[in-house]
């Protein structure tokens, strides 16, 4: 009764107006859902939006939070351009904050600030990027399934992170809690903005987005990329080297997530700790679906989520409402955004007649 057709040509109004209403449709939803935990759900926005954007300080708070969201997402949006389900920076931003975390406990007191801060970088992006080349290898020359294996990878890192925190890395004077010490000053991402947070990360992120944004449009490479994410047949074809693609677009993914990892210990926690926010690998996957897989707008998308991240602790703090309310509200608008996406790309027909 229902089939669908690929649209050729996608009209300029269907790709403001689906997007649009997919948006007011998931606070829509979300909202009936927060009328359940008996608080008015205006007031609950209202308290998002104060949350997160309604001071200075909450401001720098939703940047701060976008920071890591940006970066992870632009690396995803390079492997999901090829339909690669990279599940894993969650995984990959613990590993780099973990690989980071060694030079800024062993190397503070013999290196300058900038150079540890660059051995720190490059530590971070490597980890994250070796624990991604694990399944982008499995993938390429296995064909073992990418989900299941970022997806375990994931729990793997956790424990080792566990293990770091309980064991050889622990305070001793932390009073039997999972932490380092703290990081030495030359340790320590520089503030981009006196009496904020906010840090040196989100030049990392701004330059990241704008570096993915032209290798998937100006490049060869983005080009197999998007080739392979059309038609895997066809790039084969075509002579494009779809396993040595897949592990350099993993490579840099799980760079990008372990740059993340880096950055939020070195530029916010300032010591390694089991609640390093790794949700943020997770996060960053609604991110970039939500930019429609478009690196330049992942900046906007990175900065609305963290503003209701930022927003979700003032409700929480004020209205005793819990978090996971935040995550439901998500979670709405991204399936309607999903499936808004199939109607924007697709047309539909119901009995042969044209609905959309």
């Amino acid at each position: 009764m229902l089939k669908f057709e690929k649209r050729e040509n996608i009209p300029l109004h269907l790709r403001i107006l689906i997007p649009l209403i997919s948006i007011l449709l998931g606070v829509l939803i979300g909202g009936i859902a927060v009328m359940f935990s008996q608080v008015n759900p205006l007031t609950v926005y209202k308290a998002i939006f104060i949350g997160a954007f309604g001071s200075t300080y909450v401001f720098s708070e939703t940047i701060v939070v976008a920071i890591p969201l940006l970066l992870i997402s632009v690396g995803l949006i390079l492997v999901f351009k090829m339909n690669y389900w990279n599940i894993g920076a969650y995984g990959q931003y613990i590993m780099g904050a973990i690989f980071s975390t060694y030079f800024a406990l062993n190397s503070a007191e013999t290196m300058s600030r900038s150079i540890l801060l660059m051995m720190m970088c490059i530590a971070g992006m490597v980890g994250g990027a070796l624990w991604a080349l694990i399944p982008a290898a499995l993938k390429a020359y296995w064909k073992v399934n990418e989900v299941i294996t970022t997806l375990l990878l994931n729990y793997i890192a956790l424990y080792i992170l566990k293990f770091l925190m309980y064991g050889p890395w622990r305070n001793p004077r932390s009073f039997g809690f999972p932490l380092t010490k703290i990081f030495e000053l030359n340790a320590q991402l520089p503030k981009l903005i006196s009496h904020t947070r906010i840090h040196l990360g989100l030049i990392f992120g701004i330059v990241a987005a704008i570096i993915i944004w032209i290798i998937i449009k100006k490049t060869k490479f983005g080009y197999e990329i998007r080739v392979i994410g059309e038609n895997e047949i066809a790039a084969r074809y075509a002579g494009i080297n779809i396993a040595k693609n897949i592990i350099l677009a993993m490579v840099i993914s799980g760079g990008l997530a372990g740059l993340a990892g880096m950055a939020q210990i070195s530029g916010i926690i300032h010591m390694l700790q089991i609640e390093i926010n790794p949700d943020y690998g997770y996060t960053a996957i609604i991110v970039a679906w939500l930019s429609g897989l478009n690196s330049l707008t992942a900046m906007i998308v990175s900065f609305f989520l963290g503003g209701l991240f930022a927003g979700a602790s003032q409700i929480q703090m004020t209205m005793k409402v819990p978090i996971g309310i935040v995550g439901l509200i998500e979670s709405s608008i991204l399936f309607f955004l999903l499936g808004g996406a199939i109607l924007t790309n697709y047309k539909l027909y119901y009995k042969g007649r044209k609905i959309i």
